[in-house]
């Protein structure tokens, strides 16, 4: 019953998108497809080298600050494969994927996985911060504007508390040798040990601030590339923070598990705010394609990068190094 539930829960993004095409005009989308210009989304899927080391080197930065090692070069490879795995499955869930492949090379797994888990929320906290500066040029868009403020506003808070909880030293401790053994005393042992691994990262100004870079940076390159496309299709009416605020929105609700690669996601956030501007439907869904092309493109390298890195064999086969 709960699998089945879990992949209604999934259908919900595909169905939108049925729903959109099905009350859309097939020809009028070809139309504006064939007519998109071409260099643009040649410089937006080009644009993936320097989007990759940045947030790798964000991710390896967390990782050294627990006392894991790996190459750089070794870093990047994983983050596509995390990539890959993360654009196929629902909720992005795939990318903790990353932590097994840090087990396999001798790592301990719970600063392994929490590697992963601080670099996602690092990009989820740039996103909520965005689509909440964003939602206010989205305000008009949508329905109860302080309601969708306050729940953007909650998420980001949210997002900051779980990360203070797992990075800072203080209520790390507090959480894993007081909190949580109350509610599954068995696991007290394990809780302990987890806490020794993990011992190694606390937040600190210097640390906090070199992770907001790099997240600003993996950011400014995401919109960039996001930003692209829409000059692709000539939507130029629609504003850079309109651009910024939907793009960051839908990020956001890409997380929850409710579709797959974003389908149907997209268009729910892409239609209504290209409509404000004037803009047709098929524009909007035309939009949402190219989006598509992009995560396309993430997961073909991943894959193809996939079969020097597969799990379970690192042992035969080095780890890159630079």
């Amino acid at each position: 019953m709960k699998n089945l539930l879990r992949w209604m829960l999934r259908l919900i993004g595909p169905a939108l998108l049925l729903f959109f095409l099905a009350t859309s005009d097939l020809g009028e989308l070809w139309r504006i497809l064939i007519t998109a210009e071409l260099w643009p989304i040649v410089w937006s899927l080009l644009l993936l080298p320097p989007f990759l080391l940045i947030k790798s080197y964000r991710w390896l930065r967390l990782m050294r600050e627990m006392g894991l090692g790996l190459p750089f070069s070794t870093a990047c490879a994983l983050y596509m494969v995390g990539i890959f795995y993360g654009s196929t499955t629902p909720g992005q869930a795939g990318d903790l994927l990353k932590a097994v492949y840090l087990r396999d090379r001798g790592q301990p797994m719970a600063p392994a996985l929490l590697s992963v888990v601080l670099d996602r929320l690092c990009d989820l906290l740039v996103m909520a911060t965005l689509a909440t500066l964003g939602i206010f040029a989205l305000g008009r868009l949508l329905p109860s504007r302080e309601l969708q403020t306050a729940l953007v506003i909650l998420m980001a808070l949210g997002l900051t508390v779980v990360t203070a909880l797992i990075a800072a030293r203080g209520p790390r401790d507090w959480m894993l040798t007081i909190v949580l053994p109350r509610f599954a005393p068995r696991l007290r042992v394990a809780l302990d040990r987890w806490n020794q691994q993990l011992a190694g990262l606390t937040l600190r100004p210097a640390l906090i601030g070199e992770l907001a870079v790099l997240s600003l940076g993996s950011a400014f390159f995401t919109f960039l590339r996001l930003w692209l496309l829409f000059v692709a299709l000539d939507l130029g009416r629609v504003p850079l923070l309109t651009v910024i605020g939907a793009s960051a929105l839908i990020a956001v609700l890409q997380v929850l598990p409710i579709s797959i690669g974003g389908l149907g996601v997209r268009e729910v956030v892409l239609v209504p705010v290209l409509a404000a501007y004037n803009y047709l439907p098929e524009q909007a869904i035309t939009l949402s394609a190219l989006f598509l092309l992009i995560n396309v493109e993430h997961i073909v390298v991943g894959f193809i990068v996939s079969f020097w890195f597969p799990l379970g064999s690192a042992s035969e086969k080095p780890d890159l190094q630079v």
